[in-house]
């Protein structure tokens, strides 16, 4: 068994995580983050754009049609599995991900940010 090691610069992270993601056929994947407040955060995501959605209380929510509030360079722009609605995740605050059948550890440095793939675990 043997990991490998990515080093990426800081102002290419966002575009390698989301070809990391859009690489395999699984569309969801999951990741671990923190959150504004300090608490960690771990989800089941995807990448899908949705013009609407049923909520989990049941009703359908459209969206509004405006354009994007948040920075895409400093967040992922992921739909919420579990809670059913959009999410953005700070690229700075991504601890791991794990998209298809392969974990990723990711430490965040100055200039760049460290990319570890850890091989899946046999029985």
């Amino acid at each position: 068994m043997f990991t490998t090691q990515a080093d990426v610069r800081v102002k290419d992270f966002p575009d390698f995580i989301e070809t990391l993601i859009e690489q395999f056929k699984s569309e969801k994947f999951r990741v671990g983050f923190i959150k504004k407040d300090g608490t960690k955060r771990v989800g089941s995501f995807d990448l899908m754009h949705r013009v609407r959605w049923k909520q989990s209380d049941g009703t359908m929510y459209k969206r509004k049609g405006k354009a994007r509030t948040t920075d895409k360079d400093a967040y992922l722009l992921a739909h919420d599995l579990k809670k059913k609605a959009p999410r953005n995740i700070s690229y700075a605050t991504m601890k791991w991900l794990n998209v298809g059948k392969k974990f990723y550890k990711i430490k965040h440095l100055k200039t760049k940010v460290k990319v570890i793939e850890f091989p899946k675990v046999t029985f």
